[in-house]
């Protein structure tokens, strides 16, 4: 098979991440109101739903950190499209709540194979013919399948019953997948990379573990909004019917920024552009907390999204960049971090939002997490500056 296009690669493993994270998981956001309605699910339970979701990305994560083989890899993620088709139609399929949960987490493994195999194997063709090694055109995906599912979402709400709409966005996943699996190249004939002997090597081991922890925090903070963004705004009187508009702004403000983020780096530097990310998260929580008027909360949607897609995007291409041998390994051990807080926090705030009859409880103790990742992201810098490190340039070329 001859070597792909940059640009057809790009597209491939972005296509990939749209279906498996950006419909398969995030359709489940827009999909918790309907699902209430339609068969009486509890907010803990949706909060459930959401752990075990996150539980499958997480048991992806780790599964994934062992894997070397390029081919297997390839295989695996194949294996994850079919999975994030199947998922979502099944979900449609019964209304017992220990199959949701089954499903939800098989839709997790997926969403795994979609960003850490996608993600790990887009970053190894990048090298390999002396690409720059960036990915924020990659995580473009997470913001387009926000999108795509907040404009479906008032398209079908009125048309469809809830089980139907999982149908369609089964369908649409499926069209989806269709060409990523036709074009992505045979990784089989591939070449592994030649092995590096670089600075980073000389990292303290004290270095990942405090990364993990800010990468931990930042996993609570994203997944808070992602899970009960839009139920936060249909349980406010004057936004109610509104949920979807809030999804599709942050959509909108996901999409482009992995890649503004890329630019921000190269004038601020790696570290700096990650902690003003972190601040902005944090303060589209605060701004929840302080105000629930639509103007407030379509401004905390817009830095919601514009500041988690830059934290992932940012953190996963830089442990990538620092660790080229083998970029699934750090970005599966980081992405595990990420994946215990998505298990944690929603059946957290989920169970708080039941018990206190609103999510301000559950806001500020996300908020609080939120603030100590920023400290702990100061403490890996420091860590690296002592050890006379800088990590690598976006800018720099394998």
């Amino acid at each position: 098979m001859p070597d792909i296009s940059k640009f057809r690669m790009l597209l491939t493993c972005v296509l990939g991440v749209v279906a498996t994270i950006g419909i398969a998981r995030f359709a489940y956001t827009p999909m918790i109101p309907e699902m209430a309605r339609g068969t009486g699910m509890s907010e803990s339970v949706a909060g459930y739903l959401a752990a075990a979701n996150y539980a499958g990305y997480l048991s992806g994560a780790l599964l994934i950190s062992f894997i070397h083989s390029l081919a297997l890899k390839a295989r695996l993620f194949k294996i994850g499209l079919i999975t994030a088709v199947l998922t979502s139609m099944a979900m449609a399929l019964t209304t017992l709540e220990p199959v949701w949960y089954l499903l939800r987490y098989l839709s997790g493994l997926s969403s795994a194979a979609g960003m850490l195999l996608g993600g790990g194997l887009l970053m190894h063709w990048l090298m390999k013919r002396n690409h720059k090694a960036e990915l924020g055109i990659f995580f473009s995906g997470l913001g387009i399948g926000i999108v795509i599912t907040a404009i479906l979402a008032v398209i079908i709400k009125d048309i469809f019953s809830w089980d139907q709409q999982w149908l369609v966005y089964s369908g649409v996943t499926l069209v989806l997948i269709i060409p990523v699996w036709f074009w992505l190249p045979d990784f089989s004939v591939e070449q592994p990379l030649a092995k590096h002997c670089t600075k980073h090597s000389a990292l303290p081991s004290s270095f990942m573990p405090v990364l993990q922890l800010a990468y931990f925090c930042a996993g609570a903070g994203y997944v808070i909004s992602a899970t009960f963004l839009i139920t936060i705004a249909e349980s406010i009187e004057a936004l109610a019917g509104q949920g979807w508009m809030i999804w599709l702004v942050a959509g909108i403000s996901c999409a482009p920024a992995s890649a503004l983020w890329d630019k921000i780096i190269n004038t601020t530097g790696q570290w700096q552009a990650l902690f003003i990310a972190y601040i902005l998260n944090a303060l589209s929580i605060l701004i929840l907390l302080l105000s629930q008027d639509l103007a407030a909360v379509i401004l905390s949607a817009l830095i919601y999204g514009a500041s988690f897609i830059g934290i992932v995007s940012m953190m996963l291409s830089m442990v990538g960049r620092l660790f080229p041998d083998n970029p699934s390994k750090p970005m599966s051990r980081l992405t595990f971090s990420y994946g215990i807080a998505q298990v944690i926090a929603p059946a957290i705030v989920g169970y708080m939002a039941e018990y206190y009859g609103n999510f301000n409880n559950g806001l500020m103790l996300t908020l609080a997490i939120m603030l100590t990742g920023s400290i702990a992201l100061i403490v890996a810098q420091r860590i690296q500056h002592h050890a006379g490190l800088a990590s690598a340039p976006l800018s720099h070329q394998t």
